[in-house]
């Protein structure tokens, strides 16, 4: 669920890069900690889902180029609204990736209810949004086949989770608040991949709008975003190579 920012301070040109951490790591982790190629957003400010995928399938999938017409295919983006992350997941899994996802979204309520149960679980400002921004018959439909495999956590994901699943060798995704992130009101559903988490600094690859790879912001600060608007509404997807 991801879109444009709220409020859009500057354009950026698109930059790529690579995020290396510093933190030493278990020596069982089965690819190099971390190095991310960094992909920014299109113009239009509604493939930060795409851009973090495609910077996940970089390690994990490393033979394979996916351009974003591609990855609009595997995701099932809708030509200007969000995109849900479910398709996506159920592609990744047939082709052999190990996901893992973590948040208290309950997609067999969804599935039943659908705009009732977002409304109900965000609130009106998130859930509105949500609603507005997708076509929810749709993504109700693919979460009936999502919740028959989806690898889900049922709980808020914390800050040691991201940690764990870094040194296990995933690229993590967050769902979080870029408004917030950005230090601006209001509630844009964003998508950004998290490098690293070292002390009280997080490391992230912002697809933009603007463009921010290598992104260095106070854990304080993530969590804002992260966890808005309260605790529970935290979410981790974890890509890994299986085995």
């Amino acid at each position: 669920m991801g879109g444009p920012v709220a409020q859009r301070i500057e354009h950026l040109p698109p930059k790529q890069g690579v995020a290396r951490s510093t933190r030493a790591g278990p020596t069982h982790r089965p690819v190099p900690f971390m190095d991310i190629p960094f992909f920014p957003n299109t113009g239009d400010g509604t493939h930060c889902l795409q851009a973090a995928l495609k910077m996940a399938l970089a390690v994990h999938m490393p033979g394979r180029s996916f351009t974003y017409e591609e990855l609009d295919v595997i995701s099932m983006k809708l030509p200007g609204l969000w995109t849900w992350p479910t398709a996506a997941m159920l592609w990744m899994m047939r082709e052999g990736l190990s996901l893992k996802l973590i948040e208290e979204f309950d997609y067999r309520l969804f599935a039943e209810r659908g705009e009732e149960y977002i409304l109900e679980r965000f609130g009106p400002e998130v859930g509105r949004a949500q609603i507005e921004n997708s076509d929810i018959a749709r993504e109700v439909e693919i979460a009936r086949s999502f919740v028959e495999v989806a690898p889900i956590e049922v709980r808020a994901p914390g800050i040691s989770d991201i940690t764990r699943e870094i040194d296990l060798g995933a690229v993590v995704v967050c769902n979080i608040n870029s408004a917030a992130l950005m230090g601006v009101a209001g509630y844009a559903g964003h998508f950004v991949v998290v490098c690293d988490v070292v002390g009280d600094l997080v490391t992230l690859h912002d697809p933009g709008l603007p463009p921010r790879p290598g992104l260095v912001v106070s854990t304080e600060e993530f969590e804002k975003a992260w966890a808005y608007p309260e605790g529970r509404d935290k979410n981790l997807l974890s890509i890994a190579r299986a085995g």
